[in-house]
């Protein structure tokens, strides 16, 4: 099973028994039952409980919307503290391998690695923001 839920080949207007519907989105019938819990809606009324096609795509997207961090330029997503966090001191490395570049960070709070996937072109903006060392 994929991490996230799949939105393709939902069709919203059709109605989903929890097999169904954990099939159609590439989740468990545990997960389908889970989300049941925190407010997906169903049609009670009917046996077996049916699911609407728009409303599992809501769900999905409302679920997908709150877990989005969102990231300044000069900011780094920390895994450990699972937010966006600034460069400790303000300094960055630059790493180039090929056409790639990668910036590595210790986050100000907890002191874990953040990396960070960057084009060239932006560079020179960061710069503005962070003290970065190259690496070659």
């Amino acid at each position: 099973m994929p991490k996230s839920a799949r939105l393709t080949g939902i069709k919203s207007l059709r109605c989903y028994t929890i097999p169904e519907a954990a099939d159609v989105a590439d989740v468990s019938t545990r997960t389908i039952s889970t989300w049941i819990k925190q407010g997906l809606l169903v049609l009670a009324d009917e046996r077996p409980m049916l699911i609407r096609g728009d409303d599992l795509i809501t769900f999905i997207k409302r679920q997908r919307a709150e877990r989005k961090i969102d990231l300044l330029p000069h900011q780094f997503l920390c895994l450990k503290c699972h937010a966006a966090r600034d460069a400790a001191g303000g300094f960055a490395t630059c790493r180039r391998t090929g056409a790639r570049v990668t910036l590595q960070a210790i986050c100000e709070k907890c002191d874990g690695m953040m990396n960070k996937p960057v084009a060239e072109a932006r560079l020179s903006e960061l710069r503005k923001k962070l003290e970065l060392i190259d690496d070659g």
